[in-house]
């Protein structure tokens, strides 16, 4: 019985939080620019509760002319309870600031994600409050995410869908919703060790939206 009134908890803020992340403010150019991140991820299961993983990613800009923006995280993820998982993470970053050239940045991640199985889904409902230094400026933003995943036990690929908001944190900004994603994809079991998540991602920003095309290899050991 808790799990079902928790499984209709997560469907009810699917279903509110949903409509809240539409893109409702004037964003950049519609159509946008293209782009690619590519990363690869390494999970080492250390019990039943603890995983710790480390992921690099490297991203382009103005389609596949520039780099802008290569990053290499560490961090674990701690299981509290059967549906819910504390996250921590730190980041390095190595990114192009436009007129200030590259600089160097650092980011601080620490938050939760509950899922649970609906069927043959998986809903995810994911807080992360994020910190980020670079160029002597800083910034902090709630990250919220809301993913479904179709899973059938007997399906080596996986269709999901999230979609992400960023929420500056202080000042007046609060509730401004500067940036959302969109987010379908597929996750192919190559093995039972490996897995390639192969997606398109939009995102709606104020300064420049985006059409990502992303590929992700994930192992673990």
């Amino acid at each position: 019985m808790k799990r079902r009134t928790l499984c209709q908890i997560i469907v009810g803020v699917v279903v509110i939080c949903g409509g809240w992340m539409l893109p409702v403010r004037t964003y950049a150019v519609a159509s946008g620019e293209f782009a690619a991140w590519t990363g690869v991820r390494v999970n080492w299961q250390v019990d039943k509760r603890l995983k710790l993983r480390g992921t690099f990613q490297a991203r382009t800009q103005h389609g596949l002319k520039e780099m802008e923006r290569e990053r290499l995280n560490i961090g674990l993820n701690y299981r509290v309870l059967p549906l819910m998982q504390l996250k921590g993470y730190y980041e390095l970053q190595y990114r192009d600031r436009g007129k200030a050239g590259w600089k160097i940045g650092h980011r601080y991640q620490a938050g939760f994600v509950v899922s649970s199985p609906v069927r043959d889904f998986k809903l995810g409902w994911r807080e992360l409050f994020q910190h980020t230094f670079i160029g002597g400026g800083k910034e902090a933003q709630l990250r919220s995410r809301l993913q479904a995943v179709y899973e059938p036990t007997d399906w080596r690929l996986h269709p999901y869908f999230s979609i992400e908001s960023f929420q500056p944190v202080g000042g007046e900004a609060f509730f401004s919703l500067p940036r959302v994603r969109y987010r379908p994809g597929v996750r192919w079991n190559l093995s039972q060790r490996t897995m390639l998540d192969v997606y398109y991602c939009r995102q709606y920003d104020v300064k420049r939206c985006l059409n990502v095309l992303g590929i992700n290899l994930e192992i673990t050991l």
